[in-house]
């Protein structure tokens, strides 16, 4: 039977994960199905390490219940200290605080938190239940949720505490409260009895305000000063005489509290809801989110901030209604109102605009020169792609990434417009896999990024998990590479422990020395106390990486792990699969029957020293295994998985130099044998327990029977 032989070699998986493509396009370089793979960056695939508790890992003092709600965010520049970084933490009602200064994380708890229940708004919601958003203005962290009232974070270095201060919101009243008849008409006070509404309105407009008449306060179109005479006082025939039509006069006069407006004679008018989002721009913080039928499209936004206590005064300093000077300034407050936008999930900042996420779309505020002005700016829909879970956003490489009701998307800049535009990087690559995951777990998700190695982790529950916040499964999206690949986390037997959070840790920190405080040759002192001074300093300490926030499963303490063991044991003991299906082959054609007399699979040796057994032998430093193993004409089942790594010719252990194998290659090359035969081929490689391997790539020789 005539045969013809071909040659295939892969030598990279950079594409990952793909769903979205049958077995007739599938694309090369990428994985048809895998799982707890780490895809490096040169194009080779290595088993991920496992989750272990970091070095010298401390419990805290905090005991967590299961299916608490768990957030971390990070307080940077604290107290004006550059890379002075905390992070914080969210556990129920309670916020905790750890500098992210020096391994290991888990022993730099600060001994101060704050119970969020003392900023309750008294709404029908629970500060326990509902997830903190945070910024950082001058040092100082502002903190906002729908469940409290929005407050500001202080820190003091020299004593290590910090102080909380409620933010009170005014802004002026530009609300009219009449009938649409009642303003447009032109009332007098000789006209009857106008309602308290009426009247409002009137004092809004500045009639009985400072030094204007009282006794016509019903007039709204146009303001009393319009009626003075030649000796400046007012007279109601020259305000008669001025024509002004059917227009109103300038009203917001009152300044009154965004949530408690009372007005003189008219029920106070109550807003329960309270600001989800909170973002620093400009110069100024903007407050969003409120979940309500009047103000849930509006952006609050401060004056520029010369002092805290400006932070909560959105309005105009300049009163509309006066006589003299009544301009509105490019550094006051105010109100932007974005009516089509329900539902506001997440403010950020990015370069020169401000991005607006809510349920329905993503829009942009920015000055139309790019300085934003409270007398200037533009407001413009980027896309009608909104956001679900504002904790599934991220900034990554410098565009904004979050998951929508439909998939995975990114903000980009259009390569036709040049315009920014909304992405979707699932639909190509892994949406059927993105569709596989529960809604009510999708809500759940929270995200980080990893800036050094420019890694996305999206971490959220199992569909079958009961225990709410409970992160068992990663989704890892490789930026330089555009490719996807997913993690699974093992539990433990019994009561396991489960990760519960997340923290960039930049391996960049700031250490605080404490110093006496001298005048040439003088120790300063107070009393009969030494002054003290404390510096923090920047250092370079340890690697980037994820740090995970844990739930210790035997004391219900929090802690920190990382993904860093080398037993390939979660959590120490827990085995964990890792495996690869590599893409359709069809060597050529689609018709004829194939066979694979021979794969050669490339793999990195990894074994990296010797360790002492304990009965007088040695064993490898973590070891490598993999199997290989094949799928035939598109079948389900696998041929008997084959060990490819093996090592030859190792050296004698040399018992004076244990740091090395001193193996003569870097990389094991090993030729298989395949069974079997068919029109397509799969090859499979997977762990055992306890050992690493990392694929370099494979080649394939097959040969095909031209008589079919």
């Amino acid at each position: 039977m005539a045969q013809s032989l071909s040659q295939k070699q892969v030598n990279t998986f950079v594409k990952g994960l793909i769903t979205e493509a049958s077995e007739l396009t599938f694309p090369e370089n990428a994985s048809v199905d895998e799982l707890n793979c780490a895809l490096e960056r040169d194009g080779t695939r290595r088993r991920r390490k496992a989750v272990v508790y970091e070095d010298n890992f401390v419990l805290s003092d905090i005991t967590v219940a299961q299916g608490s709600l768990v957030q971390t965010l990070d307080w940077f520049n604290v107290s004006g200290q550059p890379n002075l970084e905390f992070l914080v933490v969210q556990v129920n009602n309670i916020v905790y605080f750890y500098e992210k200064s020096t391994d290991p994380l888990s022993a730099n708890k600060l001994n101060v938190s704050i119970d969020l229940n003392s900023f309750s708004a008294g709404n029908n919601l629970s500060p326990s239940n509902q997830r903190i958003q945070v910024t950082s203005l001058n040092g100082t962290l502002i903190i906002a949720s729908p469940a409290i009232d929005t407050f500001y974070v202080e820190f003091n270095i020299s004593t290590s505490a910090i102080s909380t201060s409620q933010i009170s919101f005014k802004e002026r009243d530009f609300d009219w409260q009449g009938s649409d008849a009642e303003v447009s008409s032109g009332y007098f006070s000789n006209n009857g009895s106008p309602s308290a509404a009426r009247v409002y309105d009137a004092q809004n407009v500045g009639w009985g305000q400072g030094g204007g008449p009282a006794t016509y306060t019903y007039a709204l179109t146009h303001a009393w000063y319009a009626g003075k005479d030649d000796a400046g006082n007012f007279s109601a025939t020259e305000w008669g005489q001025v024509y002004t039509g059917s227009s109103l006069a300038s009203n917001g006069h009152f300044i009154v509290d965004v949530f408690n407006k009372g007005r003189s004679g008219l029920t106070t008018e109550i807003e329960t809801a309270r600001f989800r989002s909170v973002a620093a721009y400009a110069g100024r913080v903007f407050f969003a989110g409120l979940d309500s039928a009047k103000n849930g499209g509006k952006v609050y936004f401060s004056k520029q901030i010369d002092r805290l206590a400006d932070v909560g005064n959105c309005y105009q300093i300049y009163d509309p209604t006066s006589e003299t000077i009544s301009d509105l300034l490019d550094t006051d407050g105010g109100v932007i109102l974005i009516p089509d936008a329900h539902n506001i999930r997440k403010l950020l900042v990015l370069g020169a605009s401000l991005l607006v996420f809510a349920e329905n779309g993503v829009w942009s505020v920015a000055g139309v020169d790019n300085v934003f002005r409270a007398t200037e700016f533009a407001i413009t829909q980027i896309t009608d792609t909104g956001m679900v879970n504002e904790n599934s956003f991220v900034m990554g490489g410098g565009a904004p990434i979050w998951w929508s009701k439909t998939g995975i998307y990114a903000l980009t800049q259009s390569e036709i417009t040049g315009s920014p535009e909304a992405k979707n990087l699932s639909l190509g690559t892994i949406q059927t896999f993105w569709d596989t995951i529960l809604n009510e777990k999708k809500a759940q998700a929270i995200v980080k990024y990893d800036k050094i190695n420019q890694k996305v982790f999206w971490f959220y529950p199992n569909n079958t998990e009961s225990i709410d916040y409970k992160y068992n499964n990663v989704l890892v999206l490789d930026l330089n590479l555009q490719a996807f690949y997913p993690w699974k986390i093992s539990d433990q037997d019994g009561v396991t422990s489960y990760v519960l959070g997340m923290s960039y840790y930049a391996g960049l920190g700031a250490t605080s020395t404490s110093n006496q405080v001298v005048d040439g040759s003088d120790t300063i002192v107070d009393g009969v106390d030494t002054v003290v001074a404390t510096l923090y300093r920047d250092y370079l300490q340890g690697d980037s990486e994820i740090k995970l926030l844990v739930r210790d499963g035997a004391t219900g303490k929090l802690t920190f792990a990382t993904f860093r063991g080398d037993t390939y044991l979660d959590w120490g003991v827990s085995n964990y699969s890792s495996y690869a299906v590599a893409g359709y082959d069809f060597m050529g054609d689609m018709t004829t029957f194939k066979n694979a007399p021979y794969v050669t699979t490339y793999l990195r040796v990894t074994e990296d020293g010797y360790s002492l057994n304990g009965g007088g032998g040695y064993d490898f430093i973590n070891p490598s295994s993999c199997l290989m193993s094949v799928y035939w004409d598109l079948k389900n089942n696998n041929s008997t998985p084959r060990e490819v790594y093996r090592l030859k010719d190792v050296p004698v252990v040399n018992s004076n130099d244990l740091s090395s194998i001193n193996y003569p290659s870097n990389t094991v090359i090993t030729r298989s044998k395949v069974r079997g035969k068919g029109r397509t081929m799969q090859l499979r490689f997977e762990s055992t327990e306890g050992n690493d391997f990392h694929i370099v790539g494979y080649e394939v020789i097959g040969a095909k029977n031209n008589r079919y």
